[in-house]
């Protein structure tokens, strides 16, 4: 909906707003006035867990973690049945009139405790001082409400009676028991950690006790030498004889088999050299003995010697074969004494290869001693590690419960009292101006709603806007409401000098200007008609026609409803032949003698005495010829039809007229209604113009809104008949439109 049609939707029924406000806030302020004072009192109390340590990992207080999560337990501490059951015992609250005094209070509670207790039971007596407790602290935790700003630790508890003083003295009683229940929940806690330790550092003790002695007996029953005390190197340990004498040997063997690998390659050059794969030059230094050497030198002269013989003296010479023979004796005795060396190389050889065997089957014996004692070790290392371990955590354990005992009498509490409440000043409820401001915001909400309501509601259309939507059809004229006053005869000089005249006549002259604009195509059979009756159409028609006439147009008006005429009596015309004479043929002498001529350039044709069915008259030829002659003649036949829906006759003369004017009465007609007589004409073959309100509301015209409100209120000044003229402006000519 648009603004400025809301605008005027509530400017419309303001009356309605004004009588909704006014109830809502009156009855508003009467029970706000009927309602008995509420006092709130308010202590703060600073939830901040204090934390004491007994090891690295854990706490006696929980980490406070999500503040969130922190203030909502609190919260529901306080909540809890039990502290509220300690402040209602504190206070004696059991006897005080304010949980006794109102509807729904103790009283009633014990009264349906009794009543449901009794069911089946016959009568039973008095509650009990505990069941009276309890439906107390039932009451007691309506009264109490809670405050926390997001991501704080402060709390704010407040408690919510008739008297001010004992809404603070409960307030004051949450906060110390709620103080002194973590105190008591805190000290508990302590006390059972302390417990628990002094129960673990017993069993400690003996685990401690019995690791000892069971590394002590391994021990001696694999004869493992004690050990130095541990110096935290896992690596450094005391050398037992086997690993001494295993290292022992292992040095002595790799000596051994060094001197072996040695003589076993001079025994492989010796029998090298003797085989005479290597030459004498290459005699390793084993062979290079005295008696060895000396024979070398020999066979070197003695070769040198052969040499020169065998060059100076020839093959053949008696020296020579001597030098030869003595060579051979030479190399004889070099090989039988390297043979010799060679035979004590494989001797020491082998004796090498004898103690290296036995060697290492003493470095086997020794290694597998060896290992046993590792293995031996291992498991005493490992009953040793598990000594330590559970000594260091029995003095990890001892240590905690001997800080928890020192600190134990300085613990600082988890929570602590902000501040105290203190009596209210003033009631905190009803909340008079608030609970008034939201009632007038309420009331004035309904208001518009009812508005609305009421608008829905409405069976007719109230804006040209919504017609023109709803028929598909343009809107032509806005008729004012015109009244008794508004009739066609009486005192036309009083009526004519009034706003209601002015504005109809301006509204005539608008739709006589939409006629004349449209030149050459202007329809001058006009058919006025009507979904229901009592819409206005007859003085609209005779009003129309008096317009038109005053402005010079040859105006023919013709009564076509033969079945509540009216045209005659507007016009105060006396009794006599018309219409219906006409179409039967029964009218004596020219047709002219049933017209009437009221005013100037206007000629009436009423009904007349109804002769024949309605519907056959309008539908003959006399009728069709009628027509034809008035176009002729007049610039303008009006032809006032009976309604759409009642009776057919309008759809007889709808194809015939040149234009139709669907009239319909403003916020009155149905919708429904309007858009079936609209369909009905088109089937017809009738073409219907336009559409034209009648009976329009000016002032509540001008406050709905739309296109009508805008010509309806700016008439004035340009629309002022006095007389029948225009103020300023001569009398209409008698100049034809055409």
């Amino acid at each position: 909906m648009p603004i400025s049609r809301a605008v005027a939707l509530v400017r419309r029924h303001l009356l309605v707003l004004g009588l909704v406000f006014v109830l809502g806030v009156g009855g508003t302020a009467f029970e706000l006035k009927q309602m008995p004072k509420q006092y709130t009192a308010s202590a703060t109390i600073l939830i901040e867990p204090q934390r004491t340590q007994v090891s690295d990992l854990q706490a006696i207080s929980p980490d406070p973690g999500d503040v969130a999560s922190l203030v909502r337990t609190q919260i529901d501490i306080l909540r809890s049945n039990r502290l509220v059951l300690g402040v209602v015992r504190s206070l004696d609250l059991v006897d005080n009139p304010e949980f006794h005094s109102r509807a729904g209070g103790l009283r009633g509670l014990l009264d349906r405790a009794r009543h449901w207790a009794s069911l089946g039971a016959g009568e039973v007596g008095p509650p009990r001082q505990d069941q009276r407790e309890q439906l107390v602290a039932a009451i007691l935790q309506g009264k109490i409400g809670f405050t926390n700003e997001t991501r704080s630790s402060v709390l704010g508890v407040s408690v919510t009676t008739g008297n001010p003083r004992l809404s603070a003295d409960i307030a004051n009683a949450m906060a110390r028991q709620f103080l002194d229940f973590k105190r008591n929940e805190k000290f508990a806690a302590m006390q059972r950690a302390h417990d628990w330790f002094q129960e673990q550092l017993g069993t400690l003790s003996e685990q401690v006790r019995a690791a000892d002695l069971a590394a002590e007996a391994y021990r001696r029953e694999h004869g493992l030498e004690e050990q130095p005390p541990d110096t935290g190197n896992t690596l450094t340990r005391t050398a037992t004889t086997n690993r001494q004498q295993l290292d022992e040997i292992s040095r002595q063997l790799t000596d051994v088999s060094r001197e072996r690998a040695l003589k076993e390659g001079q025994l492989a050059q010796a029998q090298a050299v003797m085989r005479g794969a290597l030459p004498a030059a290459a005699l390793p230094e084993v062979l290079s003995s005295a008696s060895i050497s000396q024979l070398l030198a020999q066979i070197a002269a003695v070769s040198g010697r052969e040499a020169q013989l065998e060059t100076a003296q020839g093959a053949n010479n008696p020296e020579l074969v001597a030098t030869r023979a003595q060579f051979a004796r030479l190399q004889a005795r070099l090989q039988q004494e390297m043979a010799n060396v060679a035979a004590s190389l494989s001797t020491t050889v082998q004796a090498a290869r004898a103690q290296e065997k036995s060697l290492r089957a003493q470095l086997d014996q020794l290694r597998a001693a060896v290992s046993d004692e590792n293995s031996a070790e291992v498991g005493l290392q490992a009953l040793q590690a598990r000594a330590r371990a559970t000594r260091g955590i029995y003095e990890s354990f001892l240590t905690r419960a001997t800080q928890l005992a020192n600190v134990a009498g300085i613990q600082e509490p988890d929570a602590s009292l902000v501040s105290a409440a203190e009596p209210p000043l003033g009631p905190s409820s009803p909340k008079m101006m608030r609970m008034l401001g939201v009632s007038a915001l309420l009331s004035l909400v309904l208001g518009v709603v009812v508005a609305v309501v009421i608008e829905r509601l409405r069976p007719g259309f109230g804006v040209p806007e919504e017609l023109e939507t709803a028929v598909g059809l343009p809107m032509l004229a806005a008729m004012p409401r015109w009244g008794r006053a508004g009739r066609v005869r009486g005192d036309e000089a009083r009526w004519k000098r009034s706003r209601p005249a002015i504005t109809l006549e301006a509204s005539f002259d608008m739709l006589r200007g939409q006629f004349r604009a449209m030149g050459e195509t202007r329809p001058t059979v006009v058919m006025v008609t009507s979904a229901l009756p009592r819409e206005g159409k007859s003085v609209f028609a005779a009003r129309l026609a008096r317009n038109a006439a005053r402005a010079g147009w040859r105006v023919m008006l013709v009564e076509c409803d033969f079945r509540r005429p009216s045209i005659a009596a507007m016009f105060g015309l006396p009794p006599g032949p018309g219409l219906s004479q006409v179409l039967n043929g029964t009218l004596l002498g020219s047709e002219d003698a049933a017209l009437h001529q009221p005013v100037s350039q206007l000629h009436v044709l009423p009904a007349g005495w109804v002769q024949g069915d309605p519907q056959e008259l309008l539908a003959s030829r006399r009728m069709e010829a009628l027509l034809a002659a008035a176009r002729e003649r007049y610039d303008l036949v009006i032809l006032d039809t009976p309604p759409v829906l009642p009776v057919p006759d309008a759809l007889v003369l709808g194809a015939r007229a040149d234009a139709t004017l669907m009239l319909v009465r403003w916020e009155k007609t149905p919708r429904a209604v309007v858009q079936d007589a609209v369909r009905i004409l088109r089937e017809s073959r009738a073409r219907v113009m336009g559409t034209v309100m009648t009976r329009v509301n000016m002032r509540t015209a001008q406050i709905v809104g739309g296109r009508m409100s805008h010509a309806l209120g700016y008439y004035d000044g340009y629309h002022t008949y006095a007389g029948g003229k225009a103020r300023g402006v001569e009398p209409a000519s008698s100049v034809s439109p055409r």
